[in-house]
């Protein structure tokens, strides 16, 4: 019994809190009940008033258009008497006064007026003052005057009171004066319209910030409150007030009815609010005395509830410090079928549940998903505790980082679940190849990871020589032969690095090294770190360089070799940055091509080679310029068109360009490349085969391109001489290309004996340091001058 008290106080501070719980949500819900419903029956009611007002309004508009259609065509029938006719046109104005008495007596009129074309009262039956009443009716007249068929309708202020008024012509046949016939906007015609509509009504005038009640339907006092109130005063047509007068709450719509001599006349229509929501106010009534009773029986309901459920909840709340602390094995007694049990069921099953998820959570938090190899992270911790005991025993240890070429285009290609299928069976593959005491890890993408115990820069070699070359196995999947091809980069600890992050980043430097020097296996080289982190930075400077203007061009001429007259100019970049200086073209063309950029900065070289070889061939220093294209310039669609458009800008002719390309530029998509030359050659531009002779290029391909000459690359022409096996390579390249119509061209002459033999074999061009290097813009001018200069004096 003394272990159950603490159970019991906690019960009993259980039940307490339900109990409280209960009642204050349950009092929540009633308040929030009340207010809602209070809300929504006010904002119901108000609705409908609003809309009510507005059906009103329509019902006035066309109870007031009928009656002055009604007044129209009385007014009508008045002035097309013939006796009234005659006695208006004869001056008779006691036969004309007696035709306006009866013809009012018989429609029911409260105002009837004969009036002079000039609009002075002639006859008047209603009005007292004739003068006012002249005043009044100007407006009307001057818009029946306007009107086609010269007739009015429309509200004038006559003895201070409003009359809904018919103006039409008398004519004789001429017109001779005008007649006009009303009625009263009194209190007979607001409650008329109270009849109909059943709100009260009231007409007002509004007069510099007063208002005068004309005529209404509310009570006395309500009546006074109107006339004294400022809302009013201050609404203007179309306005809705809630208004309270002597007490009672009224919805208003007010309107306009009608303006004449600057005076304004509106109708008020008001509802009665009190009178509304005096049903909602009983509903409230009700549901205060539901809610109280409510509370009571939720307050019982919620001592015996608690009662019930204090204990089990304290079982429970054992059972969950118990998971919370990592202990999954115990599990909680059921008793009953009630919904406690139910409960304690569902906790079991989560108990168990949280127990395997955690399993897989730590599982797939160092495993891949894909694969099932341990991942980055692991493989990486795993690493670090291999180094520390390769530490202490004084042994080495290897990581191999292996990448599938081209995968990405497998992706591309045959799509993402084709390229999963690969990798696993990759993975399959590396998982049988591997030894006990190795590790298999995905690092992520292509990458896979092998760490090798005990072994040094030998023995991580072969290995890694061994995995490429079973990787490259060909195998079938879904139906086809799949070939791969690998690039592994070897480290070595400790020789390459002395901690985990270390190894396995220079790991992958050489991996990334292999593939770009297209190797299969490749160990870290001392210096690669600072080359790569180069490499990166270059890129990043690339990236900025067309737009901070580092590039500039310099030209290097080519000769004829007869005449030594300068044929074109060979346009080659060069790139200045202020954190490395002069960078090689050897490097950064490289760059360009792997970031993507080289097609902006090709076509920069394009624009700006153009812009300044216009005037040295206008002024006949050069016959043209030629530019170099990369790979990627070649498979642009749409260099043609901007070449072109870049030649009419400048206004240069298509000839006087020269475009050059390597054999290995071209090999890598003929039929991309062809097109692109074949766009190119038929806008006039001429083609150039650079490097002639260090591709693996066919003479039946070379054949088939649209190229207008042939370079021989300057490897074979800086070793000619007697002797050399290079000087039966150029003769046959010169063979070869003026037998297919082509223009031959060396590049690299630096010596006389080199450009003595090229005379001898009948080479058309020569470029070398022999005559120029490449020259700034300013330098080039200067030595064409002085070579001209020099012809002359010869």
């Amino acid at each position: 019994m003394a272990d159950d008290a603490p159970l019991a106080r906690r019960g009993l501070g259980f039940r307490g809190r339900i109990v409280l719980g209960f009642v204050l949500l349950l009092i929540g819900v009633q308040v929030s009940t009340l207010t809602i419903v209070d809300m929504a029956g006010n904002r119901a009611v108000r609705e409908q008033l609003a809309d009510q007002l507005r059906v009103s309004e329509r019902v006035w508009v066309q109870l007031a258009d009928a009656s002055a259609e009604r007044l129209h065509e009385s007014a009508t029938v008045l002035a097309g008497d013939f006796a009234f006719r005659a006695a208006v046109a004869t001056g008779d104005h006691a036969t004309a006064q007696a035709a306006l008495l009866n013809h009012g007596l018989r429609i029911d009129t409260d105002i009837a007026l004969l009036l002079a074309t000039d609009g002075q009262v002639q006859l008047s039956i209603g009005p007292e003052d004739d003068l006012q009443a002249a005043t009044a009716m100007a407006p009307l007249l001057a818009e029946a005057d306007a009107a086609q068929d010269g007739q009015a309708t429309g509200v004038a202020l006559l003895d201070a009171q409003p009359f809904l008024m018919a103006v039409v012509p008398v004519l004789a046949p001429r017109r001779v004066a005008w007649a006009a016939i009303g009625v009263h906007y009194g209190e007979a015609l607001a409650r008329r319209y109270r009849a109909i509509i059943g709100m009260d009504v009231a007409f007002v005038e509004s007069d510099g910030g007063r208002v005068r009640v004309l005529a209404s339907t509310l009570p006395d006092a309500q009546t006074l409150a109107l006339r004294t109130s400022r809302e009013v005063a201050q609404a203007m047509d179309g306005a809705d007030l809630d208004l309270v007068l002597d007490g009672r709450h009224y919805a208003t719509h007010v309107f306009h009815a009608a303006a004449m001599s600057g005076r304004q006349v509106q109708v008020m229509l008001l509802a009665d609010l009190d009178e509304a929501l005096a049903p909602y106010s009983a509903l409230r009534t009700q549901i205060a005395w539901l809610a109280g009773l409510a509370a009571l029986i939720a307050f019982v309901s919620a001592v015996l509830v608690g009662q019930g459920i204090a204990r089990p909840v304290a079982r429970l709340a054992d059972a969950a410090r118990r998971i919370g602390s990592g202990d999954y094995a115990k599990a909680l007694p059921v008793r009953g079928r009630d919904e406690l049990a139910d409960l304690a069921r569902a906790f079991n099953a989560m108990q168990r549940e949280i127990g395997q998820r955690e399993a897989r959570i730590r599982f797939q938090s160092t495993h891949d998903e894909l694969t099932g190899l341990p991942n980055r992270s692991h493989a990486l911790g795993v690493l670090a505790r291999k180094i520390e005991r390769a530490r202490e025993h004084g042994r080495d240890c290897a990581v191999l980082i292996l990448d599938i070429a081209r995968f990405k285009e497998i992706n591309d290609t045959l799509g993402h679940a084709y390229g999963d299928a690969v990798l696993s069976v990759v993975a399959d593959r590396l998982r049988a190849a591997v030894r006990g005491d190795d590790l298999l890890a995905r690092l992520g993408g292509d990458e896979f990871l092998v760490l090798l115990d005990a072994a040094g820069h030998a023995v991580a070699s072969e290995r890694a020589g061994a995995l490429a070359r079973l990787l490259e196995t060909p195998f079938r999947l879904e139906g086809g032969d799949v070939e791969l091809e690998a690039h592994v980069g070897v480290a070595v600890f400790p020789d390459h690095a002395d901690d985990a992050a270390t190894l396995l980043r220079r790991a992958d430097i050489a991996k990334d090294e292999a593939k770009q020097q297209h190797l299969r296996v490749l160990a870290y080289r001392a210096g690669d770190d600072e080359h790569h982190l180069r490499q990166v930075r270059l890129m990043g400077l690339l990236r900025h360089a067309l737009e901070l203007q580092e590039f500039r061009l310099v030209f290097q001429p080519k000769l004829h070799l007869v005449t030594r007259r300068v044929a074109h100019v060979e346009a080659l970049l060069r790139w200045s940055t202020p954190s490395y200086g002069e960078v090689s073209p050897d490097e950064f063309i490289p760059l360009a091509e792997r970031s993507g950029l080289i097609r902006a900065i090709t076509r920069h070289v394009i624009d700006a080679s153009l812009c300044q070889a216009r005037p040295w061939i206008e002024a006949g220093l050069v016959e043209g310029v030629a530019v170099n294209l990369s790979p990627m310039d070649l498979v642009d669609p749409g260099l043609p068109a901007h070449v072109g458009d870049l030649l009419r800008a400048h206004g240069v002719a298509p000839a006087s360009l020269v475009l050059e390309v390597t054999e290995h530029t071209v090999m890598r998509d003929v039929e991309a490349a062809r097109d692109t030359m074949h766009a190119l050659r038929a806008q006039g531009v001429r083609l150039s085969i650079d490097d002639f002779g260090t591709g693996h290029s066919s003479l039946a391909q070379l054949r088939g391109l649209p190229v207008d000459e042939i370079k021989i690359d300057k490897s074979f022409v800086a070793d000619l001489g007697a002797g050399s096996g290079d000087s039966v390579i150029v003769r046959s390249a010169i063979e070869i290309g003026h037998n297919m119509g082509l223009t031959v061209v060396a590049e690299g002459v630096e010596t006389p004996e080199n450009l003595a033999i090229l005379e001898a074999l009948g080479c058309d061009m020569v470029q070398g340091y022999l005559f120029a290097p490449p020259l700034a813009p300013a330098a080039l001018v200067e030595w064409c001058a002085r070579r001209r200069s020099r012809a002359v004096e010869a």
